[in-house]
Formats: C-alpha cells, sequence, structure tokens
C-alpha cells in the first residue's frame, strides 16, 4: 500500500538543520506514527510522503515558513524568576511544558536567565530554520476512525471529528 491523504503512517526521522544541527539530538532517527491531514506535521511534508511505499526513503528540504514557522517574537517575553518552583534553577536550553487558557500543553524553551527575569521562548524550537527531514517509510495504512478520533480537534472552533489546522 501507497501512503494517501489520509493514511496513518509510521516512519523513522530526523531533522537536519541548515546549521548542521540534529533532532532528536542524538543523531539517530526515531520512530513517529501519525494520521495525514490533521495539521500535525507540517503540509509540505505530509505532502511529500503520499506515493510513498513502505521502505522507501526521502530527503525532504523545508524553508523556516514551510517547516516550523517563522520566528515569532510575540511567543518571546519575560517572566519573573520567582514564577519559576523554589530551588528551580533554569538554564539557558530547557524545556518546560504549560497549558494554555484551554487546558492544552504548550512547552517553552528558555532562551536566558537574569537575576531577577527568565527570558522565555514559546516558538518552536526549530522556527526560523530550514530543515531537512530524512524519512524512512516504517509503515503505512488506511486509517481507522479510532485513530481519526484521537488525532481530531476537539476544540469549539470546529467540534471535533475533522482534520483542522489552527
Amino acid at each position: 500500500m501507497k501512503v494517501a491523504p489520509t493514511s496513518f503512517v509510521t516512519i523513522d526521522y530526523l531533522i537536519q538543520t541548515e546549521d548542521n544541527e540534529f533532532y532528536p539530538r542524538s543523531g539517530k532517527p526515531e520512530e513517529l506514527s501519525f494520521c495525514l491531514g490533521f495539521g500535525l506535521m507540517p503540509p509540505d511534508l505530509e505532502e511529500a510522503l503520499i506515493g510513498m511505499a513502505p521502505q522507501d526513503k526521502k530527503k525532504v528540504r523545508l524553508s523556516a515558513s514551510q517547516a516550523f514557522g517563522e520566528v515569532d517574537e510575540n511567543l518571546i517575553m519575560e517572566i519573573p524568576r520567582a514564577d519559576f518552583a523554589p530551588g528551580l534553577e533554569p538554564e539557558p536550553g530547557d524545556v518546560f511544558e504549560t497549558r494554555d487558557d484551554e487546558g492544552h500543553p504548550v512547552y517553552f524553551v528558555v532562551r536566558e536567565v537574569q537575576p531577577e527575569v527568565v527570558i522565555i521562548d514559546f516558538n518552536h524550537p526549530l522556527a526560523g530554520k530550514e530543515v531537512e527531514f530524512h524519512i524512512t517509510l516504517k509503515d503505512v495504512r488506511e486509517a481507522t476512525p479510532e485513530d481519526i478520533k484521537a488525532y481530531a480537534c476537539s476544540c469549539s472552533q470546529c467540534g471535533g471529528g475533522e482534520p483542522h489546522s489552527h
């Protein structure tokens, strides 16, 4: 079976930046499974998967805007150092999880630590960077209703159950 726009896929992936950095940092590919069409992956990457068959390999180069977006300066902010738990010493590069107004997990990276404030960044760590995905398609199948329910958006904007990107 070849990948179609509604497939559930399992891939091994490794991302290489224009600065020759690798994600995962180990430089070893990691496995990832997901439904196409739900905005979980950059659309140009999903499009590049269509037509692939198991064990096919592909390199997909994406500009910053096609991949993880440009850096949004509004997502970089200062917070009081006291907002961190007592005894916790944030360091540049640390990643923390918090919740947005709707209770969804969101992540931020510590950019800089000053005596009274910490500069944090809610941009994706690869925002603003051209990247190349090294992909091996491990498996492909038609998405089941359970797959779709697990990946469908449940926000009030779309009512859930439909491929949707915010």
